[in-house]
């Protein structure tokens, strides 16, 4: 499995924790466990922290190059051979 590919699960992962932990109204934050109705502000910024993770993690996976591409090879000719 390649670096891209695990990116993208872990995109798809967080987005299923966002989703399930807003429909629910409790976090999966461990021990913190922020609720809509306890801790409004602090929850919807872990749901929004989610999100970023999950699109920093789809970014990261399209920033991933594959083995077997061919590197680039840069030719510099000097001047007076022209």
């Amino acid at each position: 499995m390649s670096w891209a590919a695990v990116a993208l699960v872990a995109c798809f992962v967080m987005l299923a924790i966002a989703v399930i932990d807003g429909v629910r109204g409790v976090s999966a934050l461990g021990p913190h466990r922020l609720t809509k109705k306890g801790t409004p502000d602090k929850f919807w910024l872990a749901i929004v922290l989610y999100v970023n993770m999950a699109f920093a993690m789809l970014w990261l996976a399209g920033q991933v190059t594959s083995p077997d591409e061919p590197g680039q090879v840069t030719v510099r000719m000097p001047q007076d051979a022209l």
